[in-house]
């Protein structure tokens, strides 16, 4: 299967798993959707479930690589570790927002299947998101909550928008896959940033 096939088919994949469920979907289609062979789909992705962890596999690799890229970056920057990699993330996830919007409804979801694909993913992010703190507390920021209140409140900033991507559109007018809306949702989780932290004559972000 060629590569853009292959992209294809799983991008296909995320609309019908998002909007119809995992078990709602069939390999039928999802071929018929992407204009491929059935035997096609399920030779290169060994069925349904495979085809789903290669969709989230797909989102989560990439975007733990942000965050590793951005704590190895920060290091030798005079700003906020966690600020920085806020940024980039919510930058990647406009760039891939039905990516986002499936990977993290996905998350929400009570299924064993997902829980067992996902476990080590959320753990590393969670690592990831704790060592890039405490990069932030050696350059001399102060957090007024918990790291894990903190933690919390930060992902709900940055997910929520391409989570709920359609909510946000329709009642705000807001399309989250636009740059624009990027940059000024950036501003917006900076000053909730300051507002939650102080430093001592550093910048969140450069």
């Amino acid at each position: 299967m060629q590569r853009e096939t292959k992209s294809e088919v799983m991008t296909t994949a995320v609309d019908l798993f998002f909007t119809k469920g995992f078990h709602g979907t069939s390999i039928r289609d999802i071929s018929a959707l992407a204009g491929v062979n059935v035997g096609t789909v399920s030779y290169y992705f060994s069925g349904k479930k495979g085809l789903l962890e290669e969709c989230l596999i797909a989102f989560f690799e990439p975007y733990l690589n942000v965050l590793e890229r951005s704590l190895n970056e920060v290091k030798r920057q005079n700003r906020s570790a966690v600020m920085s990699a806020a940024c980039e993330v919510i930058r990647f996830q406009q760039q891939h927002h039905r990516f986002a919007r499936f990977a993290w409804r996905e998350i929400t979801l009570d299924h064993q299947l997902i829980r067992e694909m996902t476990a080590c993913y959320l753990r590393k992010e969670q690592y990831l998101w704790k060592m890039l703190m405490a990069e932030d507390i050696e350059k001399g920021y102060s957090f007024k909550l918990s790291p894990s209140f903190f933690l919390i409140q930060l992902n709900s900033m940055i997910t929520t928008p391409f989570l709920q991507s359609q909510t946000v559109r329709e009642l705000w007018h807001i399309n989250t896959s636009d740059p624009y809306f990027t940059r000024q949702y950036i501003e917006a989780v900076e000053v909730w940033f300051n507002s939650v932290t102080s430093c001592y004559g550093l910048s969140a972000i450069s």
